[in-house]
């Protein structure tokens, strides 16, 4: 794939949106009392879809 200036930004906003989602997601689990997790339990509890491991997934 060729980083033309369109990929960058296309890059750039699908992270942004994803980014902002994580924060709106945040903020409503706190705003309806959800307690404050440990790093641990936010980096092995994951809200992305799980995705196919590449070739081994074939």
């Amino acid at each position: 794939m060729e980083w033309t200036p369109e990929a960058i930004k296309a890059e750039m906003d699908y992270r942004q949106a994803a980014l902002r989602e994580d924060a709106r997601r945040t903020r409503e689990y706190y705003r309806h009392g959800g307690k404050p997790r440990s790093w641990w339990h936010r980096m092995t509890h994951r809200h992305e879809p799980e995705v196919p491991a590449g070739p081994q997934a074939a």
